[in-house]
């Protein structure tokens, strides 16, 4: 399996989630594995390939079977039909690595958990870690079941737009939202607002012990290196609104719209 790629930080964080789950040490991983200890803590900080077989048999060792799949997968270079296909002269390390698996989120959550520092911009959207259950509830896909996110930490970073909090298609369910996005910054989250949601859709940057990965959107997300798109998240925090809060003017319009439905 080819991890000469970010997404080897994706992978090295899960794997070493997935050992702690099951109880067993490093050191007991590796020798199972037959490999020095120290080789192991390097590919759970993405700094040391690891083969196809090597990710199955961790897996199997952690009662994690269900993962090697996925993060097989995940280790190569993916074409789907709604993509340009790869072409020989592509630079293998920036092409995107996808988690199409199922629990795809569960494990976008799980490498959230792990990292040091988590930057989202969402346009359009509340993220899942600042939701309130009623707003999960209304958001959540017919089938699947809800993925408990980690919640936000003073240095985690949120960028939402004005726009989505200024809706009124889930009435009471987002007055209860924007309370929420307010105790949650009196509490030390660094939420901001754009007020307009840009044109490149939900991108999460990582950052892990041993280097940085972005992740666009958090359903069945694509793992990238971090240049650009990082960039476009500093945009958007450079164009964040100033002056009034918006999200006390948020709560006040839509209390507003509730006074009068009354």
């Amino acid at each position: 399996m080819e991890l000469d790629h970010p997404v080897a930080l994706v992978i090295g964080a899960i794997l070493h989630d997935r050992r702690e789950a099951a109880h067993v040490t490093a050191e007991e991983a590796a020798r199972r594995l037959r490999i020095p200890s120290d080789q192991l803590h390097q590919i759970e900080a993405g700094q040391r390939h690891i083969s196809s077989t090597d990710v199955q048999r961790l897996c199997g060792m952690y009662g994690a079977c269900a993962e090697a799949t996925a993060l097989t997968s995940m280790g190569r270079v993916a074409w789907y039909p709604s993509m340009r296909r790869p072409q020989p002269g592509d630079d293998p390390f920036a092409a995107p690595r996808y988690d199409r698996a199922t629990g795809s989120t569960e494990r976008l959550s799980t490498v959230m958990r792990r990292s040091e520092r988590v930057r989202w911009l969402a346009p359009s959207d509340i993220p899942p870690p600042l939701r309130t259950p009623d707003l999960a509830a209304a958001a959540a896909l017919p089938g699947f079941t809800p993925v408990a996110f980690p919640a936000p930490r003073p240095q985690d970073v949120f960028i939402l737009d004005e726009q989505t909090l200024k809706g009124t298609g889930r009435g009471k369910a987002m007055t209860g939202q924007i309370r929420h996005l307010l105790d949650l910054r009196r509490g030390g989250a660094q939420i901001h607002l754009l007020p307009l949601p840009p044109h490149i859709g939900q991108v999460i940057e990582l950052t892990l012990p041993a280097g940085s990965v972005v992740a666009r959107h958090h359903f069945h997300p694509d793992y990238q290196a971090t240049d650009t798109l990082a960039a476009d998240i500093d945009k958007a925090l450079a164009g964040t609104v100033s002056g009034p809060d918006p999200l006390e003017q948020a709560l006040a319009q839509h209390t507003a719209g509730e006074r009068t439905a009354r």
